[in-house]
This record gives structure tokens, C-alpha cells and sequence, in this order.
């Protein structure tokens, strides 16, 4: 496997974990893993978007809109950045014009707006836009108060929207580990995924199959086939003493493309339907050498 493609695939991974932790109300997460991918070079025009709306939930508006700068320089007609700016614009502009709070609670306020407002579907489920706030009435101290009250009930409402990701992403992991209890594979339920590693080695040599592990692969395949759920096939190899212990192998991707083709065939899927990818030589499943000839499975709930 080139060094490229490998980089490509781990790019691919951590933008698509970062996705899964911000739909889940884990902010800090996601941030941590764009900001990851950020300082290796490999943000996109999506990555910086998704980094954006984050950055808005959790009140940055400065940096939201550096973020959508940036966007626009990869992607000068991308309609997300344009549009999230001329909201940031728009609203904080709102707020100048017509001051209800005094400046420090103001711009609490706008920034908490804009994070309702902008995060929409993308990260807590909440909509695009939120409703405006209430007109200004004839008596200040009213209107304070009620420009208050919608600010807490958005916040609310994200809020609510955050614990219902939460809970929805619990339960389809939950459905994901039950629905591939079978012998020979261990269903490992983990914060953002579940992971199914197979008990004994499924490669006698390269990518050579051992004994029933196409079967196997053949039924877990057909089990794929009917839950929502991303699959990325992940090839492993045994660390060859004295060799290097990072970075992927050729034989680990020639395994995952053969798991790729059982778990197809027995699940009547497309090819394109399984991610591949291989870990670094250190990171095998298992402690003991044969059963690292393998592949394991990382399953993400898909809406």
C-alpha cells in the first residue's frame, strides 16, 4: 500500500469520526480530531466546514468564520461557507444595531444564537435556521426578558437535540453488536463504533484463506446486509521481528480486499460498499502471532 493511499484512508477515517462525534454532541472530540487532521495537512473543503459549525456551537464566531474563509479559498462557490458567514453577518450585525444585553452578556448572547442558528442537522440535529428573535417592545426591561427567554429556549433545544443524537447513537450501536453475536466473532461496542474481530487467524499465508474463514465472512457478510451501517475492513499482519513496526503492509491490504470480496458475495453488496484500510504492524488484535494474519471490521451507524 503506497504511503498516500494511506494517508488518503486515515484522512478519510478521522473526518468521518469526527462527523460521528459531532452528530453525537461530542464537540470537543470532534474538534480534536479536525484539528488533528488540520495540523497534518489534510483539511478539506468539507473538514473545514464541519470545523466551522463547531466551532459556532461552541461559540466561536471569529473562528467560525476563519474557518469558512478558508473554505471559500479551496472552494470559492461552496454555498455552506457563504452561507454560514452571511448568517455570522447578519446576526451579529442584529445585535449592534439593537443592543438589549449589556456588552458581555450580548456577545454571550450572539454567539450562543449563531451557534443554534449555523450547527443545524450537521452536528446536533437541530434545524438550519432558528426562528427570529421576538420584536422589540416599548418597554426595555420586557424586552430584555424575552429576548432571554428565546435565547434559552434555542439553547434548550439544541441541547435536547444533543442528548437525542446521544441516545439514538447508543442504541444503534447496541442493535449493531446484537445483530453479529455469532461464534468465532467478537462484537466489541465502543463509544463510536463497533469493532468485530474474529477469534482465530482467517489467513494461513498472504492472502490465502485458513480453513472456514470464508464462511464465516460469507455470514457475517450476509448480516451486513441488513443493518445501516458503514463497514471498513481493516488488514493485519504479524510484525516481522527486527522490521519496522509502523505503517501498513502490502499483505494487509491484499487481506482486506479478499475479506472484502467474502463479505460481498455473502452479503449480495458492492465492493464499493466496504472502506479499506490497513493498521500499523504493531496494532494486531491479538497478542499472540497466527491470529494476527486477520482482519477486523469497524462498523459506524449510518442515518
Amino acid at each position: 500500500m503506497t504511503e498516500s493511499l494511506h494517508a488518503a484512508l486515515s484522512r478519510h477515517l478521522t473526518l468521518d469520526r469526527a462527523h460521528t462525534a459531532a452528530r453525537a454532541g461530542d464537540l470537543d472530540r470532534a474538534a480534536r480530531l479536525l484539528d488533528e487532521l488540520d495540523a497534518a495537512g489534510g483539511s478539506t473543503a468539507d473538514s473545514l466546514d464541519l470545523r466551522a459549525r463547531v466551532h459556532a456551537q461552541q461559540g466561536d464566531l471569529a473562528a467560525a468564520d476563519a474557518c469558512w474563509v478558508r473554505v471559500l479559498r479551496l472552494s470559492p462557490d461552496d454555498s455552506r461557507a457563504r452561507a454560514g458567514r452571511d448568517t455570522i453577518a447578519r446576526i451579529a450585525s442584529g445585535h449592534r444595531a439593537r443592543p438589549l444585553l449589556t456588552a458581555g452578556r450580548a456577545v454571550a448572547a450572539t454567539a450562543a444564537v449563531v451557534g443554534v442558528a449555523l450547527v443545524g442537522a450537521v452536528v446536533a440535529g437541530v434545524p438550519d435556521r432558528a426562528s427570529p428573535p421576538p420584536v422589540a417592545s416599548a418597554d426595555a426591561g420586557d424586552d430584555r426578558i424575552d429576548e432571554q427567554q428565546w435565547l434559552a429556549q434555542q439553547l434548550a433545544a439544541a441541547e435536547h437535540a444533543r442528548e437525542e443524537a446521544a441516545d439514538r447513537l447508543a442504541r444503534d450501536l447496541d442493535a449493531l453488536a446484537a445483530a453479529f453475536a455469532l461464534p468465532g466473532v467478537r462484537a466489541e461496542r465502543r463509544a463510536e463504533d463497533v469493532r468485530l474481530v474474529f477469534d482465530s487467524g482467517l489467513f494461513s499465508a498472504d492472502a490465502e484463506f485458513a480453513p472456514g474463514s470464508w464462511p464465516l465472512l460469507a455470514e457475517v457478510g450476509r448480516r451486513l446486509a441488513g443493518v445501516r451501517a458503514a463497514a471498513t475492513v481493516v488488514g493485519h499482519v504479524v510484525a516481522v521481528p527486527g522490521g519496522r513496526t509502523s505503517g501498513g503492509s502490502t499483505v494487509a491490504l491484499w487481506r482486506a480486499q479478499a475479506a472484502a470480496q467474502a463479505l460481498a458475495e455473502g452479503g449480495g453488496l458492492p465492493l464499493t460498499a466496504f472502506t479499506l484500510t490497513t493498521a500499523d504492524q504493531s496494532e494486531g488484535p491479538f497478542p499472540d502471532a497466527p491470529r494476527n494474519r486477520t482482519v477486523t471490521l469497524v462498523l459506524r451507524p449510518v442515518g
